[in-house]
C-alpha cells in the first residue's frame, strides 16, 4: 500500500485503480453534450439552400443542353455553336462537382453519426452491466452477435482414496481369499463323499496347503455333527 502511494505521488498523472462515481457521471455528461453538439452540426451541414442549389444547377444544365440541341437543329448561317456548347458544358460540370461534394459531405456525416450511435449504445450497455465486463461479451456486442454459451460444468476432479479406505479394501479382499478354500471344501463335501467321521476327502493333486488345512478343520467339525 505504501509503495502504491509513493508511486502515485511521483506520477501525478497516474490514473487511479478505481474510478469514482463522480468522475463517471462527469464523463457521461460530457459525452451527452458532445453528442448533442455533433448532431446539431450534422443537421446544419445539410441546410435547405444546399438542396436548392443542386436543383438550380440541374435546371441550368437541362436548359443549356436543350438550347444546344435547339441551336444545332435550327442553325442559322454564320452562327457558331461554340457558345451554346460552352454554356452546356459549364452547367453540367458545375452540377457534377456540386453533386460529388454533397455526396462526400453526406458520407462523412453518416460515418460520424454512426460513431456517435455506437458510442451511445456502448455507454448505455456499460451502464446496465457489471463493473467487470467479460471479454467475449464485449466482442459479441460490438460484432452484433450472440455471446458463446458459458460452460457451467465443473472440471473433472481427481478421486483421492484415503489410506484407511485402501487398507480396508485390501483386508476385505484377503478375507475373501481365505474363505474361498473353505467354500470349495464344502462344495466337494456335497458331491457324494463319505459322511463318516475321520474320513478324509480326496482332493486332486496340486491342492493349495491352505485348502488342505481347511479340509482338516472341516473333518473335525463333521465329527460333532449328527449323522443324517
Amino acid at each position: 500500500m505504501e509503495e502504491r502511494k509513493r508511486r502515485a505521488s511521483r506520477d501525478p498523472g497516474a490514473r487511479p485503480e478505481h474510478c469514482s462515481p463522480s468522475w463517471e457521471r462527469q464523463c457521461l455528461a460530457e459525452a451527452e453534450q458532445d453528442e448533442a453538439v455533433q448532431e446539431e452540426a450534422a443537421a446544419a451541414a445539410q441546410p435547405e439552400h444546399k438542396q436548392q442549389k443542386l436543383w438550380h444547377l440541374f435546371q441550368n444544365s437541362a436548359t443549356a443542353v436543350a438550347q444546344l440541341y435547339k441551336d444545332r437543329v435550327c442553325q442559322q448561317p454564320g452562327l457558331s455553336l461554340w457558345v451554346p456548347f460552352q454554356n452546356a458544358a459549364t452547367a453540367v460540370t458545375n452540377l457534377y462537382k456540386e453533386s460529388v461534394d454533397t455526396h462526400q459531405r453526406s458520407f462523412d456525416i453518416g460515418i460520424q453519426i454512426g460513431y456517435q450511435r455506437r458510442n451511445k449504445d456502448v455507454l448505455a450497455w456499460v451502464k446496465k452491466r457489471r463493473r467487470t465486463i467479460r471479454r467475449e461479451d464485449l466482442i459479441s456486442f460490438l460484432c452484433g452477435k450472440v455471446p458463446p454459451p458459458r460452460n457451467s460444468r465443473a472440471p473433472p476432479r481427481l478421486t483421492v482414496v484415503s489410506p484407511n479406505r485402501a487398507t480396508s479394501t485390501e483386508t476385505s479382499s484377503s478375507v475373501e481369499t481365505d474363505l474361498q478354500p473353505f467354500r470349495e471344501a464344502i462344495a466337494l463335501h456335497g458331491k457324494g463323499q463319505d459322511d463318516s467321521p475321520g474320513v478324509m476327502v480326496h482332493l486332486p493333486n496340486g491342492t493349495n496347503p491352505k485348502r488342505l488345512a481347511m479340509e482338516k478343520k472341516l473333518e473335525k467339525v463333521r465329527g460333532f455333527l449328527p449323522k443324517g
